[in-house]
């Protein structure tokens, strides 16, 4: 037969011949609590689930996601936007996609789309790429050689900027101790545990 411990927080109070009857509003607190803390386990379990999905698929399909700082790409893709780019052999760019290549005299990122493609006689695997910024009126000045480069798959507005925004170094340590705090109060025993055993006898 089990008995289950009575505390003084859990027992009913007795009010002349009344019946006392353990649980009441603690009972009915400790389910809110339970409630709220599945919910904040589910959450940080999903996003546990997303990032390591799509670290996964980065890896096998070499995605990479490309935020858009400057308007060049406007109004395709603004500044803020954000674009999912998968890394692509030279000979399979055609005129038209959008590519992320560095720029030869100073080696920063560009992201530009294709307006021409050459072949390059002494390595066949490679191409010489001719870009232009949608926003722009004039192609590149310089054409880039590549033997393969980030082809953008699709694209969204106003999320890069909000990803920028999360790399902040400040907002970057309040999700990390949130986040702490967050997984520490979720495992963390209710309090009806603490006070509440089961005896078998």
């Amino acid at each position: 037969m089990s008995t289950r411990a009575i505390t003084d927080d859990a027992a009913g109070a007795l009010d002349g011949g009344g019946t006392a009857y353990p649980g009441g509003a603690a009972t009915d607190g400790s389910s809110r609590l339970g409630r709220i803390r599945d919910v904040v386990i589910t959450l940080i379990g999903v996003v546990g689930i997303v990032t390591i999905a799509w670290l996964l698929a980065a890896w096998i399909w070499g995605l990479s996601i490309v935020v858009f700082v400057t308007g060049s790409m406007s109004p395709t893709m603004p500044v803020g936007a954000a674009a999912v780019s998968q890394l692509t052999p030279a000979a399979d760019l055609r005129i038209g996609d959008v590519v992320t290549v560095p720029r030869p005299d100073t080696g920063q990122p560009v992201t530009h789309r294709i307006v021409a493609i050459d072949a390059v006689a002494t390595a066949p695997d490679e191409r010489e790429l001719t870009l232009q910024g949608d926003d722009n009126d004039f192609a590149d000045s310089q054409t880039y050689v590549v033997d393969e480069a980030p082809r953008v798959l699709v694209s969204a507005p106003v999320l890069g900027s909000i990803a920028l925004w999360a790399q902040t170094p400040l907002v970057m340590m309040a999700a990390s101790i949130l986040i702490a705090l967050a997984i520490a109060w979720a495992l963390w025993p209710t309090r009806a545990r603490a006070h509440a055993g089961v005896v078998e006898t």
